[in-house]
Parts: structure tokens; sequence; C-alpha cells
């Protein structure tokens, strides 16, 4: 709609027929009608209320929309200092792992000690995390039990509701397990201690007889 075919007079009780005249018309210099609310000039069709929309509308679509990359970079700058040490951790144990079973001349024994070893380790480690953030919430909880360390289901979820506080806990699980799986996956050989059952190629009993 033409903001000039605007007719007020049409309108009764909209705007007041008097003219101000210390509220002239930034156009004509005539006094404005309802110089407080709508602005309007019966002369020139000028119109503040409309005049003062555009402009604010014209200012919001200015305002720049942060790109992708900009986003992106934000959300990084706000993860918490915990996760990238978490994640620091894995790395570099998968790392080790994985340079062991590449470059290590390993016999058949010495993988399934590696792998088995690393089972055994990572689950110590995992334990002693629980222990410790179950000594630390105990205070705050008294529901917690000895029984939370060894089935630790529930015991996680309060870590994790205590971070960073309790970031130690998920370091050691997390690091523990990172070591089973690439251990187990990049140096192997832990099906070697089958072996070594009733029937199997170094069982007790072929080991004798070949003697």
């Amino acid at each position: 709609m033409d903001r000039r075919n605007i007719d007020l007079d049409r309108l009764p009780g909209l705007v007041p027929e008097v003219a101000v005249a210390a509220f002239p018309c930034p156009r004509c210099k005539l006094p404005l009608i309802d110089p407080d609310g709508l602005g309007w000039c019966k002369a020139c069709g000028y119109c503040r209320s409309l005049e003062e929309g555009e402009q604010h509308a014209g200012k919001q679509e200015e305002t720049p929309r942060p790109n992708q990359l900009t986003a992106t970079g934000d959300a990084i700058g706000q993860t918490p200092r915990w996760v990238w040490i978490t994640l620091a951790g894995i790395v570099l144990v998968t790392l080790a792992a994985l340079a062991g079973g590449r470059y290590l001349t390993l016999s058949p024994f010495a993988r399934a000690a590696l792998s088995g070893g690393s089972i055994v380790v990572g689950v110590a480690l995992m334990f002693i995390g629980q222990l410790i953030a179950l000594v630390k919430i105990a205070p705050e909880d008294s529901s917690v039990t000895i029984l939370d360390a060894v089935f630790p289901f529930r015991l996680y979820g309060l870590i994790l509701k205590r971070l960073p506080n309790t970031s130690f806990a998920i370091y050691l699980a997390a690091w523990s397990l990172a070591a089973i799986m690439a251990t187990n996956i990049f140096i192997g050989g832990i099906g070697h201690w089958l072996t070594y059952l009733p029937g199997g190629p170094n069982s007790p009993q072929k080991t004798r007889s070949t003697k």
C-alpha cells in the first residue's frame, strides 16, 4: 500500500485532527498529525512510524550472520579442557599400540602377553579411578556403596555430573579402554592363550609327550 494514499480522515478516532506545530514534517515542514504516535503529514503523505519501521528492518538485514567457520571455531573454543585431554590420551595410546604392532618383532607369546597385560592393567586402572571417584562423591551422596565401584554404571552418571572435578576417573577409564582395544587390534595375539588349553598344540599334555 502506498503510504501517500493513507487517508486518516476516514479513520475516526485513530489520530487526532489537531496538528502540533512543534513537530514539523521533515519533507514539507508542515505540522504532523499525531506527532507522538503515527506522525502523519496530511499534505505530503509522510508517515514517521512507517519510515522508522523501514529503517529498523534495513538495519536488521545488514547485520552480518556468523559464517560456518566462525561458528565452528566458537564451538571448539567452548569445548571443556577435560575433553581435549581425554582425546589426546586416546590418540597417544592408539599411536603407541600401532607403532608397537608395526615396528616391533614379537613372538606369538610376546603378543599374547602384551594384549593380555593391557587387559589386566587397563581394568585395574579403571577400578582405581572408580574407587577414587567413589571416595570423593560419597560425602555428597550417601547412597553410593562399594558395589558402585564394582558395577559402575550409576557411578559414572554421578562422575559426569561433577565434571571437571572428577575428570581423573574419565581419563583413566577412556585411556584404559583405548589401550585394551588398540593393543588387541594392532598387536593382537590374545588367541595364542587358547593353544595352551587341553588338546591345543601348546597344552601341557602335548609338551610332555614331545619330550
